[in-house]
């Protein structure tokens, strides 16, 4: 667990664009969480495992970048089709969004 919350802040940091701050915000905007910078520092030493839900917000901000670092390009299509093999996509207003859990 410890790698993929060090590749989510990697993630963040060099394909988002965000800082730490700036993620952790996310994240607690995203999911409705209080998630904490001491909490976050706690799931990078492996003290505790952050919840289903966060693991998986982590992945699917880490996936684009993952792909890229190890030198997959995905085109659009192809990463919503493999969105859909790891989440439950749904349609919404008209508006696709992602189920995480």
């Amino acid at each position: 667990m410890k790698r993929l919350v060090e590749s989510w802040v990697a993630a963040e940091k060099h394909y988002h664009g965000n800082t730490l701050a700036a993620a952790i915000k996310r994240l607690n905007e995203t999911r409705e969480m209080k998630v904490t910078h001491s909490r976050v520092s706690e799931w990078r030493r492996g003290v505790y495992v952050p919840s289903p839900v966060v693991v998986s917000q982590m992945l699917l901000r880490t996936l684009p970048w993952a792909l890229r670092q190890s030198g997959i390009t995905a085109s659009g299509p192809q990463f919503r089709e493999l969105e859909k093999l790891l989440w439950v996509v749904r349609e919404k207003d008209g508006q696709e969004y992602i189920e995480l859990l």
